[in-house]
């Protein structure tokens, strides 16, 4: 007959409760992440066709805010329908194209902008 030593658990029973513990302190974490969120919104930026042109011939072309300000889990259309790039801060598009970006993290930076005179823009995402 096999003596079971009586004592320290054994290291898969330590494992288990490791990960148990893990567990029990992350769902708090993770739900509280989803639960009395506001809905996501949805911003679309629509660059008309000759926008560059104007901009190029000095015309002070409005197509956005020299502040945009969103919210954790909002999400950005940018839809460029003019034929050359245009970059609003991080986010590149090219002509005839369309990116979505979805903001998980707060933040808070000033950054390039094509669309405006100064070429800058600030862009906020905060968490409430």
């Amino acid at each position: 007959m096999r003596r079971r030593d009586v004592g320290w658990p054994n290291q898969r029973t330590l494992l288990l409760y490791l990960l148990g513990g893990l567990l029990i302190a992350a769902i708090p974490v993770v739900v509280s992440r989803f639960v009395d969120q506001p809905d996501p919104e949805t911003h679309t930026i629509d660059i008309p066709p000759g926008t560059a042109e104007r901009l190029a011939a000095g015309e002070d072309v409005e197509v956005i805010p020299d502040e945009l300000d969103f919210k954790l889990r909002d999400v950005l259309i940018i839809v460029n329908r003019d034929s050359v790039a245009h970059t609003i801060g991080p986010f590149e598009v090219g002509p005839g194209e369309s990116s979505e970006h979805s903001f998980g993290e707060a933040a808070a930076f000033s950054s390039y902008c094509s669309l405006h005179p100064s070429g800058s823009i600030r862009i906020s995402i905060g968490d409430g």
